[in-house]
Parts: C-alpha cells; sequence; structure tokens
C-alpha cells in the first residue's frame, strides 16, 4: 500500500490542472524516498508535449527525471496523467509508461482533473509480471492521508 498525504494530491492535481488546461492530457510523476517504498511525499512536473488526447516526453527530458531522482536517492511510485473522458489505461499508456517493472502502477484521472480532487472515477493500472498491465482499485493500492 503506498501512502500519501492528501496535501500531495492536491498538489499534483494543481499541475494537471494549469498544464492542461481543460484542453490536453498532462502528467506528473508521484515519487518518494528510495528507502521508503510505500510512501509518495513530492511531485514532479515534467517538460512535456501534449494533445487533447495524448502526451509525450523527449528522450532528454527522461534523462533529467532519472538524474535527479538517482541524485536525491527518490523514485517514481506512480504515474499519474489524465484522460479527456473516463479513466481507462489506453495501448499507448501501456506503450510509453516511464517504468515497466513489475509492480509499477499508472494512475489515470478522467475529465482532465476538473472534478473533485481524489481518486472517484479515476483508474488504477499495475505493471504485471508477464509484461501486461492489470486494473486494480485504487483503495488496494493508495491510501490518502489528511
Amino acid at each position: 500500500m503506498i501512502r500519501m498525504r492528501q496535501e500531495v494530491l492536491e498538489h499534483a492535481f494543481e499541475h494537471l490542472r494549469r498544464c492542461g488546461a481543460g484542453r490536453r492530457e498532462c502528467v506528473v510523476y508521484l515519487i518518494g524516498p528510495v528507502d521508503a517504498p510505500t510512501v509518495v511525499d513530492a511531485v514532479i512536473h515534467p517538460r512535456h508535449s501534449a494533445t487533447a488526447v495524448a502526451y509525450e516526453l523527449d528522450s532528454a527530458t527522461i534523462g533529467e527525471i532519472s538524474t535527479r531522482l538517482l541524485a536525491s536517492q527518490r523514485s517514481v511510485r506512480i504515474q499519474t496523467h489524465t484522460h479527456p473522458g473516463p479513466a481507462y489505461h489506453s495501448s499507448r499508456d501501456d506503450t510509453f509508461a516511464l517504468v515497466h517493472t513489475p509492480g509499477y502502477i499508472s494512475l489515470v484521472i478522467p475529465n482532465f482533473a476538473r472534478g473533485p480532487i481524489g481518486l472517484d472515477g479515476a483508474f488504477l493500472a499495475e505493471r504485471t509480471h508477464e509484461g501486461g498491465w492489470l486494473e486494480v482499485a485504487p483503495s488496494d493500492r493508495l491510501e490518502i492521508l489528511s
């Protein structure tokens, strides 16, 4: 179970809403200390391009994220991005995830994150040992602390 404070989720939604402006997808990474694998305590909002139905990071940005995380002894726990309507994990989401390690989770927030801050309507996918993605209930993997 990954735990994060409500303020971290609020910070993620701020980025998703401002960047996407109700018109484009947006991505953030929820990160935590390497030595505390169940903790999320910060948000990275990477440089990316986006349309109403996709976002993309270039290889230089991915390298910068990796360097920054390594230097600070932190790692990505949850990839989080928006969709224009209902949340689901698309084939593009499956293919272009930042991390492909089994157990990695990808959170999709519906309606460009314009609804209430929280996980209602969100879709959570977990990377399997076989290399696919499995839908799991957000409440089975995430705990939001007040």
